[in-house]
């Protein structure tokens, strides 16, 4: 793909004052032409509702991670009493979820079979400093159209919950989680 030289007069929103308009990008952008993400306000509207269902479960302290597709911290918290590492654990598993492309109840699946799987990821956690995660809680975000949105990391619980609470926040918000494929 070639990109066209930006020239003087030409608007940030890809409108042209100078007869140049930019080239089409083959992913989903926001107005600004930055790629698709979830914003600041519906990654902690995930993370009220995670955190609620975590209160009506009676879960142990979690903590929530949220990242754009990129892998880079868009919001997250933690309840009081949460060990300090488990908010790294929740960061890993959305990490995990985004570098992946899958949701880490499949990486799981996939880790628990054995033999060259089992090196695979050990050589996975190593290339990426120790951030993949192998159980579930890591969930993708995807719009209503498909478009991968970010990701949902949850620490504190039993891997099926924190992956619960997860499902429970992206739903909450109006974002499609798929889990069987």
């Amino acid at each position: 793909m070639q990109i066209a030289p930006l020239r003087l007069g030409e608007g940030s929103r890809g409108e042209s004052r100078a007869g140049v308009r930019p080239p089409l990008r083959p992913h989903a952008t926001h107005r600004t032409g930055f790629p698709m993400s979830l914003t600041l306000e519906q990654a902690n509207r995930i993370i009220v509702a995670a955190l609620a269902k975590a209160r009506a479960l009676k879960l142990p302290p979690v903590g929530v991670a949220v990242m754009d597709p990129g892998g880079h911290l868009i919001a997250m918290q933690r309840q009081d009493g949460l060990s300090f590492l488990r908010i790294k654990v929740a960061q890993a598993k959305a990490y995990s979820a985004l570098a992946m492309g899958t949701h880490t109840r499949h990486l799981a699946t996939r880790f628990e079979q054995g033999g060259r799987t089992e090196g695979f990821f050990t050589a996975l956690n190593a290339l990426s400093g120790g951030n993949v995660i192998t159980v579930p809680g890591g969930v993708l975000v995807h719009a209503k159209d498909g478009t991968l949105l970010g990701a949902v990391g949850i620490s504190g619980a039993r891997s099926e919950d924190d992956e619960a609470c997860a499902v429970a926040g992206i739903e909450a918000t109006g974002f499609a989680v798929t889990l069987d494929g």
